[in-house]
C-alpha cells in the first residue's frame, strides 16, 4: 500500500509541476535541479473493531530548487503543495492528507504529509458445520 501512495504522490506532483523530475527511490549523484524526492518516513497501525486497522503513512517530499530560484521559488512550491497534495489518487480511490507541514533547511524544502486509511485483515476460513440437530417443544 505504501508504494501505491508514493505513486499517487508522484503522479500528483507531475500534474502540479510538469517537466520537474520526481525521484522515488534515490537521487542520482549530480541530479539536475529543480526536482522532487519522495521519502517514506514511517508507518503506524492501530487496531480497530474486528478485523479493521487504521494505518497512517508519513512522507517527506523534498524539493530541490534551481540554484538561481532562491527562497521565493521554495515558498511558491510550498504554497502549491499545501493544497495540491491534500487529495491524491491511490488506484481508483481518492485519499486525503490528514496532516501537512513544511520546513526549509539549507535551501531545500521538506514537505511532510500524512495519509491515513483503513485496511481489512482477511479472516481465517472456518469449516462449515456439517449437521445441526434442534429440538423444540411448547407448553399447552
Amino acid at each position: 500500500m505504501g508504494n501505491d501512495i508514493v505513486e499517487g504522490i508522484a503522479f500528483r506532483l507531475g500534474e502540479l509541476f510538469p517537466g520537474v523530475e520526481v525521484y522515488r527511490d534515490e537521487i542520482a549523484q549530480g541530479f539536475d535541479a529543480p526536482c522532487f524526492f519522495i521519502l517514506p518516513l514511517h508507518t503506524t497501525q492501530t487496531a480497530k473493531l474486528g478485523n479493521r486497522y487504521f494505518r497512517t503513512y508519513s512522507f517527506d517530499v523534498h524539493y530541490f530548487p534551481r540554484r538561481d530560484g532562491g527562497a521565493a521559488d521554495v515558498q511558491k512550491v510550498a504554497t502549491a503543495l499545501l493544497m495540491g497534495l491534500e487529495y491524491i489518487h491511490v488506484g481508483e480511490d481518492l485519499i486525503r492528507a490528514s496532516r501537512t507541514e513544511y520546513e526549509v533547511h539549507d535551501g531545500v524544502l521538506h514537505f511532510m504529509v500524512d495519509y491515513g486509511l483503513f485496511v481489512l485483515r482477511e479472516r481465517e476460513k472456518l469449516p462449515n458445520m456439517e449437521t445441526l440437530t434442534q429440538r423444540q417443544s411448547t407448553k399447552g
